[in-house]
């Protein structure tokens, strides 16, 4: 799979999204235009359709894991067709496995059987617990390091698998994100930003 951050306000570039053989777009959900028909002409032109949210946006800067994933399954449940349309990736950077784990939790409550991803920052290993991320195995979630800083500095990508599998993610749940400036060869995951690719 290769899956594309769409920037809000923005339809996707066809050229650069066939230059890159992209086949999976996602959509930021807090963008007006992501709507059941939207979403709908882009698949039928045969790509696979997802939505983003991130706990620090407007009207999901949620003081609780509970509440953070009850905003997301309210405004995706409107769109929602099938368990894979639209798939959803949880932006939840948070250190804290209390609030992850009550996010998985609740999720999983709203939304038992949607496709759906977790990505966090890399090299997270030390704050994790045990419980925590066997929260996160039950849930069924992907588990999508960010293979750079907030600065977009790159991290290895096998050493931030490395410290995932080491907390106990097993590596067949574990899917890169990578930095759409700097694609590497053969990569395979999810690519951060549309803006941002040459």
């Amino acid at each position: 799979m290769r899956a594309l951050w769409v920037d809000a306000g923005n339809d996707p570039d066809w050229t650069k999204v066939l230059d890159n053989d992209i086949d999976t777009l996602y959509f930021a959900l807090n963008d007006p235009r992501v709507t059941k028909q939207y979403l709908s002409q882009i698949a039928a032109d045969g790509y696979g359709v997802g939505v983003y949210a991130v706990t620090n946006w407007p009207g999901f800067n949620q003081p609780s894991g509970t509440e953070f994933a009850n905003a997301v399954a309210n405004k995706v449940a409107p769109i929602r067709v099938t368990n894979t349309f639209p798939r959803v990736q949880l932006d939840a950077e948070q250190h804290d496995p209390n609030f992850i784990s009550y996010m998985v939790k609740q999720w999983r409550l709203r939304m038992p059987y949607q496709a759906t991803s977790w990505t966090l920052e890399s090299m997270q290993g030390g704050w994790m617990t045990p419980a925590m991320v066997q929260n996160v195995l039950s849930s069924r979630l992907r588990v999508v390091p960010q293979y750079y800083r907030g600065d977009m500095s790159p991290i290895a990508a096998d050493v931030a698998l490395k410290d995932l599998i080491r907390k106990g993610f097993p590596e067949s749940i574990v899917t890169g994100f990578y930095d759409a400036a700097n694609l590497p060869q053969e990569w395979d995951g999810f690519a951060f930003t549309q803006g941002r690719l040459p």
